[in-house]
């Protein structure tokens, strides 16, 4: 028999480590791909609920806003001098 098997047929525990090593790199490898691509498609799936979250747009500068009461409060601090619009005549600041 050669030295590198023993009485088993079984390879060497050398040979055995440097396979066991290689496919833990390769799954690491693999584990990271897919983590990454997790990790950029969870991204954009919160930029996409961000975006549809801004529902009122200002007249004046296009800042987006998530609500009306917020709304409000900008159009009164940013733009004191416009005339308020419509939409924020009843909205409780």
């Amino acid at each position: 028999m050669n030295a590198a098997s023993n009485s088993s047929g079984r390879k060497s525990n050398a040979e055995e480590a440097m396979a066991r090593g290689q496919q833990k790199i390769q799954s690491q490898q693999k584990n990271a791909k897919k983590a990454a691509e997790k990790k950029k498609q969870q991204g954009a799936d919160q930029k996409t609920a961000a975006k549809a979250a801004l529902v009122f747009t200002c007249p004046v500068c296009r800042t987006q806003m998530p609500d009306p009461k917020t709304f409000k409060q900008h159009f009164e601090s940013k733009h004191p001098k416009s005339p308020m619009p419509p939409e924020l005549a009843d909205v409780q600041a």
